[in-house]
């Protein structure tokens, strides 16, 4: 599933091709993949509307419309929103062009393989889905003291913490893994146990490791690409996930494997505690 640096990645290449631009015309529409809003109204509402900003809260995509209008958009599992790809390709849910102010069109797509991902169209505001997350796990204002508030009295496993979107919004699987082994913590852990001092650590290396994954264009290890259809490079910095059986590249113990909140998890038993 993209997380924060892959979602970011795509918003900065979105707002290069789209921003400024309206809405010319709604060539394909998937309804189930719709929330909040019927494909009639899509069909109706977005032509001819301009956009005026594109934002991110976590994993999910704002484009503010003229007109007090939004499109909030979430990539699901496998996802993937492509600019002037050329022919229109397999797993295509969307298709909208846009015109620049030169009439040049712009065509963005939005494939889906498994059809996980969500597109929401709404007046006002963003989808109130969004009300249930808690700050940007990157950029959000948020700091040791918060997690600690967060994390009191709790035994849920450190690694289901970060996961809980309700928390910090933003941190999907791969990076949960990273940021644990870079902080020397056990995924294990009852988030309650936490020292200050280990809170500390946490909360400096969250925005550090995503940082990076921004950096790198975000990670493909299964299927994500940006808007051109290009991977990312974080996969190749890859300390924790997907690296069970191998050896830790910190203190040479062999990763073991683990499922916390249903997700597959790697660590390494020797120096995460």
């Amino acid at each position: 599933m993209p997380e924060l640096p892959e979602v970011e990645t795509v918003r900065r290449q979105l707002a290069l091709s789209l921003l400024g631009k309206r809405f010319a015309t709604v060539d394909r529409v998937d309804p189930a993949m719709l929330r909040d809003c019927t494909e009639d109204q899509v069909r109706a509402q977005l032509p001819g509307r301009r956009v005026m900003s594109l934002e991110r809260l976590g994993k999910f995509l704002v484009v503010a419309l003229e007109d007090d209008a939004f499109l909030t958009l979430h990539l699901g599992m496998t996802g993937h929103l492509l600019i002037d790809t050329g022919d229109v390709g397999p797993h295509t849910r969307f298709v909208f062009e846009l015109a620049g102010g030169d009439g040049l069109r712009t065509r963005l797509e939005f494939r889906d393989m498994r059809k996980f991902g969500r597109l929401h169209l709404t007046g006002g505001a963003p989808a109130r889905r969004l009300q249930g997350l808690g700050p940007d796990a990157w950029l959000g204002g948020w700091d040791s003291a918060y997690l600690v508030q967060r994390m009191q009295g709790r035994t849920t496993p450190l690694k289901a913490f970060l996961l809980d979107q309700r928390h910090l919004a933003g941190i999907g699987n791969i990076y949960a893994d990273e940021i644990l082994w870079w902080t020397g913590l056990s995924p294990l852990r009852a988030s309650g146990s936490l020292s200050s001092v280990e809170v500390a650590r946490l909360a400096e290396e969250i925005p550090r490791r995503l940082g990076e994954g921004v950096r790198l264009l975000g990670c493909s290890v299964s299927d994500f690409v940006d808007t051109e259809g290009r991977p990312g490079g974080f996969q190749d910095r890859l300390r924790a996930y997907g690296r069970q059986g191998q050896l830790c590249s910190r203190c040479g113990d062999i990763l073991a494997r683990t499922v916390i909140a249903g997700r597959g998890t790697a660590y390494c038993p020797g120096c995460q505690h």
